[in-house]
This record gives structure tokens, sequence and C-alpha cells, in this order.
């Protein structure tokens, strides 16, 4: 016979629940390069099934710059896309036949790349609610959900008038200091995508920019 007591996490005060994200960023890289294996799927037209791509990605990000350029080749080395940004000006190539509206869709995915990596915590004008074990930060445009038990962030979720998308990271992992999850999933509502990456190897580095 077992016996299972259900405790409600205490409520956190509004300063200690505003260190959450502060204390999240402080412990991210500031810049890395990771080799990652990626699951890309998509429907060319909405009546056709889904079509699934395994790959693999390579990432290199500076989030103290804001540049970054993501690979994602085939197992057989083809390109299926790439999207790099330097001095603010971010450039999206597609190899994949989307269909419909493809600048559309190459530009919500390098829009959701970029939320990967930037953004992870919410604005200073944000409001907070506390939700159960969650604490859900929500801004115009954007909501971020910390567990208040790890304190890590473990959703994001982002709308605009072109794109909607959510956003889900776990699997955390501290290596060297610093701290990243393992596995991002993207699903982007707009265009009816999904990217889900698992980090292989990550080469970080960790020096105190924000």
């Amino acid at each position: 016979m077992f016996m299972v007591s259900c405790r409600s996490l205490p409520p956190l005060a509004p300063e200690d629940a505003g260190r959450v994200p502060l204390a999240y960023e402080q412990a991210l890289p500031v810049s890395f390069k990771a080799q990652q294996t990626l699951v890309f799927e998509f429907k060319p037209h909405w009546w056709w099934p889904t079509v699934r791509l395994t790959a693999l990605g390579y990432a290199t990000v500076n989030r103290k710059t804001g540049d970054y350029a993501v690979v994602c080749l085939s197992p057989l080395g083809v390109k299926l896309f790439d999207v790099a940004c330097s001095n603010g000006v971010t450039a999206t190539r597609m190899m994949i036949p989307a269909g419909g509206d493809q600048g559309g869709m190459g530009k919500a995915i390098s829009d959701d790349i970029s939320n990967l990596f930037f953004n992870l915590v919410p604005g200073t004008n944000a409001t907070v609610k506390q939700s159960g074990a969650r604490l859900v930060f929500r801004s115009e445009g954007s909501e971020h959900e910390f567990s208040r038990v790890t304190r890590q962030l473990v959703r994001k979720k982002g709308w605009n008038a072109e794109s909607r998308s959510t956003l889900i990271f776990s699997d955390y992992r501290s290596e060297e200091g610093v701290l990243y999850p393992a596995t991002m999933m993207l699903q982007n509502h707009r265009y009816h995508y999904r990217l889900t990456i698992h980090t292989l190897k990550m080469a970080a580095t960790f020096t105190p920019a924000f």
C-alpha cells in the first residue's frame, strides 16, 4: 500500500519571482557551437500527409552580438535549409518543397530559430502570475513559463500578425559551468511545421555579459 502526499508549492514573493529569469539567463552560455540532430515535420500542402525529415544540424550562436548560423543537412549531406544572422541582417535559404507561401515560411523558420536562442527571458514590463508549479510571464506578443522547482524556462510562446509559435525546452544539462536545454521542440501554428532538436555536442563560452 502506497500513500502519496500532494503539497502545493508556497507562493513566491514578487521580487523573488522577478529574479528567476535573471538567474536563468546568467547561467546560459554567452556563445556556443553545437552539433545536433533534427526532426523536421511539415506539410507541403494542407491536403498532403505530413512529411518527416531527419537531419544533422550545426549551430553557431553568439547571444551577446545577436549573430548566429544554423545549417540543416540530410543524412546524405544535402542541405535542407540554412539560416544566418550577421549585424542584424538575416538570410534564409530553403531547399524544402514547402509549397504555398514558401517565402513566408522561410521567414517564419528564421524567426522561430532566432527565438530558440534569443529573448529567452521576459522583458521588465511583463506581468507575472503563479500557476501551479509554473511562473508565467506575459507581455505583448510573448509568454514565458518557468518551472518554480528548477527555475528553468520550460515553454515560450510568441505571436504576431504573421505567425504564431510554441517552443518547449527540456532535458537541461550543465557542462563546464553553463546550462543549456539538450532538447528543444518548436511548433509553428501558422505554417504547420514542427522542429525537434536534440543537442549531441556543445562547446560553450561563459562570460558575464548581461
